[in-house]
């Protein structure tokens, strides 16, 4: 799963998840159903105006979410 991260004209940040190439609507419970399954999350999209800051954040995040998820048993 590739997350997509959007930030409006009003700075509003809304998330969505690419699901076999189509943009759907963000789902804690679809997100965790794919760490499950694959145990890892895709390198995320990140659009429109962030910073670098906000950039390095969302990707840290992801990469936080894999670190956890590959370190536990089944």
């Amino acid at each position: 799963m590739k997350l997509i991260f959007k930030k409006d004209e009003k700075s509003l940040i809304s998330v969505f998840q690419n699901v076999d190439g189509q943009e759907k609507d963000f789902s804690y419970v679809d997100m965790i159903k794919t760490l499950i399954v694959s145990k890892k999350l895709e390198e995320p999209e990140v659009l429109d105006n962030f910073s670098e800051a906000e950039i390095n954040s969302i990707n840290r995040m992801v990469t936080c979410i894999n670190e956890a998820v590959s370190t536990t048993q089944e």
